[in-house]
């Protein structure tokens, strides 16, 4: 973004935005901690554009320091604005600061969890002068614990390819270009390596699952955004190694090579999970698949797997294993895709697509099911955390979950001071066939439901539909924040009161 002369300033304000990586780092990157923030701006961007200047500052502690008195130089009055996590936030003083969270729980943590006072978010939120959340779940965890910063829903704009995707046809057939692992295979996979042996005891025991490993080997370290990391880069090389150790016997990828092109037809389903996080639950999403749509040689499941070059083979060593372990046999296709998507080829993979799938513990919007919905691609997903404000009965098939105790993602050793909703597995199962049945019988019913899941995205989270929603948080910073400026005083009473009436009604 390039500069204009000073004298064009006349006191604008600034978007000076700091977020997770860069874009050059993301394919690189993919899966880390916070890597979804990227997409979120990225997603924002034209609208911060339309509202006014916006610059990228992310980086080394001290270059958002720099900027905002660079911004002043130029005259130009600087706000804040974070696609981060609030303990990876940096507070600028005396300028506007929002934060732009993303939070799947219902309670947000009041102390100091992890010993780490940054991850205290309600103190966090308070030091806000204005918390953006993309759905009603989240603003409400925030008021429920007593914030008093204002709370504006603002969901995620979803880009405009996505609401130009043609409807799906039961005849269509599709190639994609990028490699793929396909299964069933035409010859059995192998059996299981031989049992571990523990480098502590020298004793036999059960093989660990690539989660145990990660556990046993994280030891985090700080990271660039002086926040200690729960995934460190020790840790990831750790646990690589480990998985490595595991299955030495057999490289699968060498086994079983990716295929070329993916080509895609019949009843398709596709999912887009990051297989390290623990709220995916995508073992219940490969075995119900498995189960209900065994003996239909139409039926694939796309499994686009969110990770980084350096992390494949541990991802796909943890997911075949668990596959090879369920000892089924069947028709329908199961795919799995590790290489990174451009913009333009997760539009074609929704274009391929019959429905989208999510079978999460928690979420805190799922983009991905918000894209393939305003695609016309009705989901089976259950409609909790912040999914809830996307599904309804009439945009797909709902899936039956309930609450359970569950840690919050930066509890390292685990807990259960917050809940997670737990997938009702025969629920999945039904909705799986059933919708299956809609796909191939009843194509009036299909084309309802497809477009009803269009329009109520393109109701929620189109362009059009966000543009005022954003502009009027942010208007009511610029208007607020910066009369008390200049008038020297820090009192934002005014502000803060806004949220009493609403809290009231959670």
């Amino acid at each position: 973004m390039h500069d204009e002369p000073t004298h064009h300033a006349n006191g604008d304000p600034l978007l000076l935005v700091t977020s997770m990586y860069s874009e050059s780092e993301l394919a690189r990157l993919l899966g880390r901690d916070a890597y979804s923030y990227r997409y979120v701006y990225r997603a924002f961007a034209p609208l911060l554009q339309r509202w006014g200047r916006h610059r990228e500052v992310s980086g080394p502690r001290g270059v958002l320091e720099h900027a905002v008195a660079e911004a002043r130089r130029q005259q130009y009055q600087p706000i804040h604005l974070s696609f981060l996590p609030l303990h990876l936030m940096e507070i600028v003083p005396e300028v506007p600061n929002i934060a732009v969270p993303a939070w799947e729980f219902p309670d947000i943590p009041s102390f100091d969890l992890e010993n780490d006072p940054r991850q205290n978010w309600a103190r966090r939120a308070e030091q806000m002068d204005l918390l953006i959340t993309h759905t009603q779940f989240s603003r409400a965890a925030f008021l429920r614990a007593g914030v008093r910063t204002p709370v504006h829903v603002v969901p995620v704009p979803v880009p405009t390819a996505y609401f130009q995707v043609p409807d799906w046809q039961p005849v269509q057939r599709m190639a994609l270009n990028c490699p793929c692992y396909t299964f069933p295979q035409p010859v059995a996979l192998p059996r299981a390596p031989r049992p571990w042996v523990s480098r502590e005891t020298g004793h036999l025991s059960a093989q660990p699952s690539l989660r145990q490993l990660y556990k046993k080997c994280i030891k985090a370290v700080p990271q660039r955004f002086g926040r200690v990391m729960h995934l460190s880069a020790r840790a990831v090389r750790a646990a690589l190694w480990s998985a490595r150790q595991v299955f030495q016997e057999t490289d699968i990828r060498e086994l079983y090579p990716p295929r070329p092109n993916l080509e895609l037809s019949g009843v398709v389903y596709t999912t887009i999970l990051n297989p390290f996080d623990a709220r995916k639950n995508w073992q219940d999403l490969l075995s119900g698949y498995l189960l209900a749509l065994k003996d239909q040689g139409d039926a694939t499941l796309v499994v686009k797997l969110v990770v980084s070059a350096d992390w494949e083979a541990a991802a796909l060593a943890e997911m075949f294993a668990f596959y090879r372990g369920t000892g089924l046999s069947h028709r329908c296709k199961l795919v799995f895709v590790t290489a990174y998507l451009s913009e333009e080829q997760l539009v074609e993979l929704a274009r391929a697509s019959t429905y989208y799938v999510n079978t999460s513990r928690a979420e805190g919007s799922c983009l991905p099911l918000q894209n393939f919905l305003a695609a016309g691609r009705p989901a089976l997903a259950p409609p909790h955390t912040g999914m809830a404000d996307s599904l309804d009965e009439q945009c797909g098939f709902i899936l039956e979950s309930h609450p359970e105790p569950a840690p919050w993602p930066q509890e390292s050793g685990g807990g259960y001071r917050t809940t997670w909703h737990r997938l009702v597995w025969q629920s999945y199962h039904d909705q799986l066939r059933a919708s299956y049945e809609t796909a191939k019988h009843e194509r009036a019913r299909y084309q309802a439901l497809a477009q009803w899941a269009r329009e109520h995205m393109r109701g929620l989270a189109g362009a059009e539909a966000v543009w005022p929603r954003l502009a009027t948080a942010l208007n009511s910073v610029r208007s607020s924040k910066f009369q008390v400026l200049r008038n020297g005083t820090a009192q934002d009473s005014g502000l803060r009161t806004s949220n009493s009436e609403l809290r009231q009604a959670i």
